[in-house]
């Protein structure tokens, strides 16, 4: 009876210690399995994110193309404008390349003193040093710079459709007896559309006097090579702005 007695006790214990040993390994299945979950939802998340965002840039992928053939479509249009100017300024004779060259064989003797002409966005760009026409903070016109600014009235008189623009441009450097650096670069713009009016009887209704101080420079003014770069005179020689419209259509 004893022997059976222990049998028992021996049985149940083992029946105990086994049921406590499954529940540690299904408390810690659980445990995995819902690390597993958690892990398995966050990714979940990320996925629906890259899934949205694939679906966004594919949506902006499609808008940019739409822009670039838009901007295409636009400069194509206004290339075809352009040319269709150039024609028709060219059947007026008032072709501005023509009118460059022109300048440029007007402007040529004057080249060693620092003249330039160029051309660009459509515009005949004539440059001079501005110790060329004036003294050290003056805005009188010397005999030489009346002289290359007859020139500059001839290509005029022998294309009535374009219009002028002085500019008057400065260093950095303070003007004695000036207010500013606007005041001298405005009045030796003045100074010139005076001579081409007054002297050279060009209408004043083409000319334009502006001064962009020393805010418009081509050089460096720590050095006086730069400075006396920047201290300048630009005529710039356009189409007649009041019927550019009509001749692009």
């Amino acid at each position: 009876m004893k022997q059976l007695l222990s049998i028992a006790v021996v049985c149940i214990g083992s029946s105990l210690l086994f049921s406590c040993g499954a529940g540690k390994k299904l408390t810690a299945a659980n445990a995995a399995n819902a690390e597993l979950n958690s892990l398995l939802t966050e990714q979940s998340a990320k996925l629906a994110d890259g899934v949205k965002e694939t679906a966004q840039l594919k949506a902006e992928n499609i808008q940019y193309s739409r822009e670039a053939e838009d901007c295409r479509k636009l400069k194509a249009a206004v290339q075809e404008k352009l040319d269709n100017l150039n024609k028709n300024l060219a059947e007026k004779g008032t072709s501005m390349k023509q009118i460059e060259e022109k300048a440029a064989a007007a402007i040529s003797k004057f080249e060693d003193a620092g003249a330039t002409v160029t051309y660009k966005n459509g515009m005949v760009h004539i440059n001079f040093e501005d110790d060329f026409f004036f003294n050290t903070n003056s805005s009188i016109i010397a005999a030489k710079g009346r002289e290359a600014l007859n020139t500059v009235a001839q290509v005029m008189r022998e294309n009535p459709g374009v219009s002028t623009i002085i500019v008057g441009n400065t260093d950095t450097l303070s003007i004695k007896g000036k207010a500013d650096n606007w005041s001298l670069s405005t009045e030796r713009a003045n100074a010139v559309v005076r001579i081409l009016h007054d002297v050279y009887n060009i209408n004043p209704a083409r000319l334009t006097a502006a001064g962009r101080s020393k805010y418009n420079p081509v050089a460096k003014n720590d050095t006086e090579e730069g400075r006396k770069k920047n201290r300048r005179i630009e005529i710039i020689i356009n189409p007649d702005m009041s019927r550019i419209w009509d001749l692009m259509d």
